[in-house]
């Protein structure tokens, strides 16, 4: 009995000692993976993101207007975006040109711009209407970015980051990505784009 009680303890002592060894070298195998990709750049602290130029198109033509998903709670309203005139910079944002235009048929218009990564938007500019009946953007004097809504009239900004502008890991699409979405719909991002 004293025998098989030994075996039973050296057993534990082995079993113990191998989950200790093997723990501790996955856990260094695991330091040096997160390490690799910052090797070499002394300078990742001093990364700051700068925004890209964000001059306002050309007011939308009805001709380049593409209907998009709207919040649920406003499905009477029609929710339009400029696929002619929409970009996405080396900055990461997307800027584009909205009409949200009422059941009544009356536009509101604007100019904005939304980063995937963090989940920001910014409106640039607002339709407006001049006195000779041009429709034009005027600029904000100084917009800023604000987190993305899911809620009322302006909660197209979630349904845009989720079906249209970015992947499922909050990184821009490419134009040509951006563009199929809207015209199509979203699809397998690896098997559908080149």
């Amino acid at each position: 009995m004293k025998i098989s009680l030994i075996k039973h303890f050296i057993s534990i002592f082995f079993t113990l000692l191998f989950l200790l060894l093997n723990t501790s070298a996955s856990a260094d195998v695991w330091d040096d993976l997160q390490g690799d990709e910052y090797k070499g750049n002394d300078d990742i602290e001093e990364y700051v993101w700068k925004e890209g130029d964000s001059k306002a198109a050309a007011y939308p033509k009805d001709k380049d207007l593409v209907e998009i998903s709207g919040p649920p709670a406003y499905r009477n309203y029609q929710y339009l975006i400029d696929a002619e005139n929409l970009s996405v910079g080396d900055d990461g944002v997307v800027r584009y040109a909205l009409v949200i235009r009422s059941p009544s048929g009356v536009d509101n218009a604007r100019y904005e711009g939304i980063r995937c990564i963090s989940q920001q938007i910014k409106t640039y500019a607002y339709g407006t209407t001049d006195m000779q009946g041009n429709k034009k953007f005027v600029g904000r004097s100084e917009p800023k970015w604000k987190p993305v809504s899911s809620t009322g009239a302006t909660g197209y900004g979630s349904i845009l980051i989720a079906n249209y502008f970015c992947n499922f890991e909050s990184i821009t699409l490419k134009r040509n990505e951006v563009i199929q979405n809207i015209k199509y719909g979203k699809g397998d991002v690896d098997g559908m784009y080149y």
